[in-house]
């Protein structure tokens, strides 16, 4: 199971309680996912964080779709590691995570609600200025950037921002897959 932290306008959404109880930590390898709806031309998406890589997911928010969340969650996090060729055991691990259902919880990190405000914009305005879809404005920001206190400085590039593609690879590859350049490249 996958802990999925909401904000209170999603929670509501999705007919949880305002304050839900504490969940058990995830087993899944990328922890907990935070989660929020936003709504661009009349039609609502719901848009979820990874906590500690900052893989980005953008999912139909209709209620139809809110009833199979976490079915939609695992279809576009499977489609999109295969686009970057993200394949093994950590990545089946997280689907399996995904296929358990998700455990609301109330957010509770203010960086990484900031962080997801900032990527809806960001989403918002790519879906209004591009013909982009959900799903391929979502791979494209897999090679953004993303920042944490918890992340601390890349020592690779001598900077406060990760790339997400690159977490993706350290938590899900063993470690003799884990190149340092994109494969794409």
């Amino acid at each position: 199971m996958t802990v999925l932290r909401c904000t209170a306008k999603l929670l509501k959404r999705l007919k949880q309680p305002a304050k839900p109880a504490e969940p058990a930590p995830g087993a899944n390898p990328l922890g907990e996912w935070y989660a929020d709806i936003e709504v661009w031309r009349r039609q609502p998406f719901v848009v979820l964080l990874n906590a500690a890589t900052g893989a980005l997911l953008a999912l139909p928010g209709n209620a139809a779709n809110l009833r199979v969340l976490h079915e939609r969650a695992l279809l576009q996090f499977a489609a999109i590691a295969e686009h970057h060729g993200l394949r093994g055991p950590g990545v089946d691990a997280e689907l399996h995570g995904f296929n358990a259902g998700f455990a609301f919880a109330a957010t509770r990190d203010r960086s990484l609600v900031s962080s997801l405000n900032q990527r809806k914009f960001e989403l918002w305005m790519t879906l209004e200025h591009s013909d982009r879809s959900l799903p391929e404005a979502t791979a494209r920001d897999w090679n953004g950037l993303f920042k944490h206190p918890a992340l601390g400085r890349n020592t690779r590039h001598d900077m406060a921002y990760h790339r997400p593609l690159d977490l993706l690879r350290q938590r899900l590859l063993p470690a003799a897959q884990i190149l340092p350049f994109d494969r794409a490249s």
